[in-house]
């Protein structure tokens, strides 16, 4: 799912940078990092040129260092694109793109990333990673899976843990995908998994409620994930 183009590192703080592209949608780039919170100062916001925005003040290092890892991520991904623009956050915390650009922001342990696209492109990309918790996963499947995706995903072909937190995953990445279009929030109820091919990596929903005039109730979106290690990353577009 993700084609690699560069690596390097920048110690202490980011001990590994990833730059490449998604092989499904060539125009959506992509910066994962691997960062080490336990170095974060609040200078580096200035060393990294990312803005510090007031609300960050009252919030606990970790925290600002999983926000100053993901906004570099974007930042990268938008100076390599010739953008000199900034990620700012909306009242609903969701990420505010410069003009001409979208894109999605996740982190999950010490490792965050971002994806960006062209508007003009008409994607709508929403990105997740998440950190491999089965005995989680168990307890709280109720919550984001019904009765009959779980039936679905325990025969799928992954450790059934692994497909549920694939599944969780890509809801996840739905909402970002189109909370922008949608302008709602919703829950994990409005789409149900009904197809996961392990072979190409492809997951598929289908919506249950209409979010938007050209996102019905019943249309299908089309989604990737990648294993890696101890964690599944999932795209929509």
């Amino acid at each position: 799912m993700l084609t690699l183009f560069i690596a390097n590192s920048q110690p202490p703080f980011f001990r590994h940078i990833n730059v490449g592209v998604v092989s499904h949608f060539p125009a959506i780039t992509y910066c994962q990092v691997v960062f080490d919170a336990c170095v974060y100062q609040d200078s580096l916001f200035d060393e990294y040129a990312i803005p510090f925005p007031a609300e960050l003040g009252k919030t606990v290092p970790k925290r600002r260092a999983e926000y100053l890892a993901v906004r570099y991520a974007a930042r990268r991904l938008l100076e390599d694109a010739g953008c000199a623009g900034h990620v700012g956050t909306a009242a609903s915390r969701a990420p505010v793109w410069p003009t001409g650009w979208c894109g999605s922001l996740s982190h999950t342990g010490n490792h965050a990333i971002a994806v960006i696209a062209p508007s003009h492109t008409g994607l709508t990309p929403g990105i997740d990673i998440e950190m491999l918790a089965p005995g989680t996963m168990r307890e709280t499947a109720t919550i984001f899976t019904d009765t009959k995706e779980q039936s679905l995903l325990a025969n799928c072909g992954i450790p059934y843990e692994t497909a549920l937190l694939i599944a969780f995953s890509v809801k996840e990445s739905l909402f970002k995908a189109l909370y922008p279009e949608a302008g709602c929030f919703f829950g994990f109820d409005a789409a149900r998994v009904c197809s996961i091919e392990p072979a190409t990596q492809r997951i598929t929903l289908e919506l249950t409620q209409s979010l938007t005039p050209r996102r019905k109730s019943g249309h299908r979106i089309r989604g990737y994930y990648l294993l890696q290690a101890e964690r599944v990353i999932t795209l929509i577009a």
